[in-house]
């Protein structure tokens, strides 16, 4: 009896073994997949628009190819008509991300931690490349499908008939009953186009032969409605050809704007973009001259009237944030590449933690081979973070890393000197996706080189709330150790007050190294931690996640600093805003 006990008790402790692996298992998948959904909260709150609107855009598709108006209605039109429904819907939602003045109000406010407005820039380039795609499949079956017409491919296009007549010859020709009522209404237009001759001769025709379909009550299959011929001004306004008829305004006006997206689309390129950033800012100014285009094009106005209603808002928007002109600067030297410049704060103008301004200097200009100066910079507006609310509430201040053409221009100015005055173009506040950041109670920063400068501005603005509790650790990758004088006297600051719990981490990718006694006075601060290298952010991410706090993470640096910390961080289930504007 005894071993049999034995076995029952050795059999009970590996059931029971066997238990506690299995619910260890499960627990641990559980925990790992709601990490998994934890760190993509932020896709999963995007996932519902991006539905809502790609069952938009499948919904208009099946609309338009579902298209039957006669006999030469044919796949090539069906296809056509598919691809200008679905740019409808994109032409209406393609410029919002990128209205400054709206989203900076959604931003600052709770409604816009649920629209999909944190990456903006990124959501209206995807955009662009959806409505370049359907804007070639629209236009390149529209010219294919005129070739399948009974009249002259070039006659078609640039509308050598009255449209009225190529109408009745091509398109609506199965529903003409002779074709001496063709010759009838040219004649008529070829003779002036009296009000009497219609009564006389065409309005019988018509009534006869277009009316069951083209009346604004029509119910036949084929009813088009928005283009009635019941009366004497509708017949005359399709008696037009050549430039002034419908259809040459039509096609002429959808092959330039076919041309203008092209030429836009290849500019906002990210090679393109990078190396003519001038460039790409003067085409972009081709919008406008879409938009002009988009309603000689566009029979409807129905489908332009809600972004018409969201421009005036935007409009009324940035006049409130007026474009301050000739504001007097000063530009100094940090270090062979990176400038302070103070600029004097307009007084109408309120600086937040998270917000950004538009700069154009007028007198910027950029040196060239023959000798001769580009006029182009001192045009371009270029965004650049403040640094928030200083002991000088009249003074904006910004720091600038030299690493382009506009900014490279801009450190030339202090060429055999450390200081120079400018006078200077702001535009401005905007709000960026950090903005909302002050509603959380746990931060993990994370910046690489001149990315600290948003975070300076929530940094300081701690010091504004000095009840509310915060915990905080801030990540800074920089080459330069010189740069930590910035922002030594404001961590002491803020390691003084009672409610912030702060933890600093500090990683010198740079040759140039600290003197001893800087090291002392930073180590001095606080939990202050100074590494040479770059940080292994799993492990470090790891670390900071043992303190038991689950931050919402915020990095502004180059796009591979942001992909890792984005992994890492997503392991932890923590989401991760990427600043941006």
């Amino acid at each position: 009896m005894r071993p049999y006990r034995a076995a029952v008790v050795f059999r009970g402790k590996d059931m029971n073994n066997r238990s506690n692996t299995q619910s260890r298992d499960g627990s641990s998948l559980l925990s790992t997949t709601g990490l998994w959904l934890s760190g993509r909260r932020l896709w999963f709150k995007n996932l519902p628009w991006l539905l809502l609107i790609m069952g938009l855009a499948v919904y208009q598709f099946w609309v338009g190819f579902n298209y039957e108006s006669n006999d030469t209605t044919n796949f090539y039109l069906r296809l056509s008509r598919a691809g200008s429904y679905v740019l409808l819907l994109i032409l209406v939602v393609l410029w919002l991300p990128v209205m400054r003045n709206s989203l900076s109000i959604l931003r600052r406010s709770w409604i816009g931690e649920w629209l999909p407005i944190e990456n903006a820039n990124a959501l209206h380039r995807w955009l662009g490349h959806i409505c370049i795609v359907f804007t070639l499949l629209h236009g390149s079956q529209y010219l294919l499908y005129l070739g399948t017409l009974s009249e002259p491919f070039t006659k078609l296009l640039f509308a050598e008939e009255p449209d009225l007549v190529r109408s009745m010859r091509t398109t609506m020709y199965e529903f003409v009953s002779e074709d001496e009522s063709i010759d009838v209404v040219a004649h008529w237009i070829a003779n002036g186009r009296t009000e009497q001759g219609y009564q006389d001769l065409v309005r019988p025709i018509l009534k006869e032969d277009c009316t069951k379909c083209h009346s604004t009550n029509s119910t036949q299959t084929y009813a088009i409605p928005e283009m009635p011929l019941t009366r004497y001004q509708h017949a005359l306004s399709l008696s037009d050809e050549g430039i002034l008829s419908r259809q040459f305004r039509i096609n002429i006006s959808g092959l330039v704007m076919a041309g203008l997206f092209l030429i836009v689309w290849v500019s906002s390129l990210a090679w393109m973009r990078n190396r003519f950033h001038h460039h790409f800012q003067q085409l972009h100014l081709l919008g406008y001259l879409l938009a002009l285009l988009a309603l000689l094009h566009i029979p409807s106005i129905e489908w332009i009237v809600a972004p018409v209603v969201v421009l005036l808002v935007e409009f009324y928007l940035s006049k409130r944030s007026r474009t301050y002109r000739s504001q007097p600067a000063s530009l100094s030297a940090i270090s062979d590449d990176l400038m302070r410049l103070d600029i004097k704060r307009p007084l109408p103008m309120t600086i937040r933690a998270g917000h950004f301004v538009d700069l154009r200097i007028p007198g910027l200009f950029a040196a060239k081979e023959s000798g001769k100066s580009s006029t182009v910079l001192c045009r371009e507006w270029h965004p650049f973070s403040l640094t928030g609310s200083r002991n000088n509430p009249d003074q904006l201040v910004l720091k600038i890393r030299a690493q382009g053409d506009w900014t490279n221009a801009l450190r030339n100015k202090l060429k055999g000197r450390q200081k120079c005055l400018l006078d200077i173009d702001v535009r401005g506040p905007y709000a960026s996706p950090i903005t909302h950041a002050t509603r959380r109670k746990d931060w993990l920063m994370v910046a690489g080189g001149i990315g600290i400068t948003p975070f300076l501005s929530l940094l300081r603005e701690l010091k504004r709330q000095p009840s509310q509790p915060f915990h905080l650790h801030l990540v800074w990758v920089l080459r330069e150790p010189a740069l930590m004088l910035w922002i030594r006297p404001l961590l002491e600051k803020l390691c003084e007050q009672e409610n912030l719990r702060c933890s600093w981490h500090f990683y010198f990718t740079g040759e140039e190294k600290l003197a001893p006694s800087e090291q002392a006075k930073l180590q001095a601060i606080g939990d202050l931690h100074l590494h040479q290298g770059r940080p292994d952010w799993p492990q470090l991410i790891t670390a900071i996640a043992a303190s038991g706090i689950r931050p919402n993470c915020y990095v502004c640096g180059p796009e591979a600093l942001a992909g890792q910390v984005k992994k890492a961080c997503r392991k932890e289930g923590w989401i991760v805003h990427k600043e941006e504007f």
